[in-house]
């Protein structure tokens, strides 16, 4: 299974998603190297050079003056000196090394180059809450860093806000979120501007594919996708044009020849022949008669026919009753209930086209069913023949197409299942030609009920 989507909409989202991560992922990547480690370097120096200031300062002011100076430095930067005996009253063991932040991390590399390798920074021991800024601990109040002045020791307490700075990462998935968001609103506005006439293209497409006549789409969208439709309008009306001609071709052609047949069939009977020789020349006449007729059948537009509620049991047993007046036995497996919109003088003439192929080239007895199955109605004309080999089937359907087993002594122009193909696609549906159980052809027709 494929983990590409399929469709245009998704397919563009997923694409600027990704896109806007990776962009996400490169600026935080950029600003980390070329700014947050830059600052953070800053940072370190300026606190080392805090503490070199109160170093110097202490080793410089006069003792008596010492305790002004650390109170001021306390009110004024919120920076506290102990000397090295009052760190006791934190308890033993009350301090440990500061969390292995980046900036801690800067700031005690500096540390160690100015007072030592042992110099550290560290905070006094306390319950720490899971955070995001390192190792899972929140940032202490204060850091605490030993340093020497004169022959003692000192011990400064460095509030955190003036090191550690305030954590943007929340503020950066929001951000990163948020812009998902855009660009998958930008991706939905894109692809409906597309989609939109295209979905018109598709459904007048299929229009066309089941012989109907759709109205022109809107040329609207892109370039690209208008000039697609400024085509698709343009091969509709060729086909529409082609369509047009074809019919009054055949119209005209059958009107042509119907006139001398009528003369024909006329002086035949004013000609005094051998009776037999005039019945193979009247059956010759009504050979050609359903010839024209058929061209007739395939000349004709069934979308101008209105679609009305019938029963389609009705036009059967009619058809049956034509049939069976013709000599040719017809047995009726009908469904209870049969009703569906459909165009009722497009299915009499399915009706009949079937039942007439059925009997030219099976003979016989034949079943005409309905049944109602899936939310269709199925029509089925089935025969005890030779049978329709499946390969030959999409070609059956084919105007001007018989086969070859038919061409010895039968009549037709081979437009019967043509014409049955076309209106049953007008009405939505489906026809097959399938093997009977048993030996024979079934010939289906599905029509959606809605």
């Amino acid at each position: 299974m494929s983990l590409v989507p399929k469709s245009l909409l998704a397919r563009t989202a997923l694409v600027i998603v990704f896109a806007l991560i990776a962009s996400q992922l490169a600026s935080v990547l950029l600003f980390r190297y070329y700014s947050q480690l830059p600052r953070f370097q800053l940072v370190a120096a300026g606190y080392i050079s805090h503490l070199k200031t109160i170093r110097a300062a202490l080793e410089t002011i006069p003792p008596a003056q010492h305790r002004d100076f650390l109170l001021k430095l306390r009110e004024e930067r919120g920076i506290r000196v102990l000397p090295a005996q009052r760190i006791n009253a934190f308890g033993d063991d009350a301090l440990e090394p500061a969390p292995n932040i980046p900036v801690i991390r800067a700031a005690r590399e500096r540390l160690r180059e100015q007072f030592g390798p042992d110099a550290d920074i560290f905070v006094l021991q306390r319950p720490q809450r899971p955070g995001p800024t390192g190792e899972g601990k929140t940032p202490p109040a204060a850091f605490i860093t030993k340093i020497p002045v004169g022959d003692g020791y000192y011990w400064v307490l460095f509030p955190q806000s003036r090191i550690v700075e305030q954590d943007f990462s929340i503020a950066w998935a929001g951000w990163g979120i948020f812009g998902a968001l855009l660009a998958l609103a930008a991706a939905v506005f894109l692809v409906s501007r597309v989609n939109r006439p295209l979905k018109s293209l598709a459904a007048a497409a299929t229009a066309i594919g089941r012989g109907q006549q759709p109205p022109p789409v809107t040329e609207m969208g892109p370039e690209e996708v208008r000039s697609v439709a400024v085509a698709f309008n343009q091969m509709r009306d060729d086909l529409k044009r082609l369509d047009q001609e074809r019919a009054t071709f055949l119209a005209g052609v059958s009107h042509d020849v119907r006139t001398p047949l009528s003369r024909l069939r006329l002086g035949l009977e004013m000609l005094p022949a051998d009776p037999a020789t005039r019945a193979d020349l009247e059956r010759d006449i009504e050979d050609i008669n359903d010839v024209i007729d058929q061209f007739m059948d395939f000349a004709r537009d069934e979308s101008r026919e209105p679609l009305e509620t019938v029963d389609l049991n009705l036009l059967v047993q009619g058809a049956a009753e034509r049939a069976q007046r013709g000599g040719l036995p017809v047995t009726l497996d009908l469904a209870e209930q049969a009703t569906l919109r459909m165009r009722p003088l497009a299915m009499k003439r399915v009706l009949s086209n079937l039942i007439e192929n059925a009997r030219k080239h099976a003979g016989g007895e034949i079943t005409v069913r309905t049944r109602r199955e899936g939310g269709q109605m199925v029509l089925s004309v089935l025969d005890r023949g030779p049978g329709i080999p499946p390969s030959e089937v999409a070609r059956l359907k084919q105007p001007f197409t018989r086969l070859d087993a038919s061409r010895t002594g039968q009549s037709g122009a081979g437009l019967g299942l043509a014409i049955v193909d076309r209106v049953v696609a007008a009405h939505g549906g489906t026809f097959d030609l399938l093997p009977r159980e048993g030996g024979g052809t079934e010939a289906r027709v599905s029509i959606p009920l809605g």
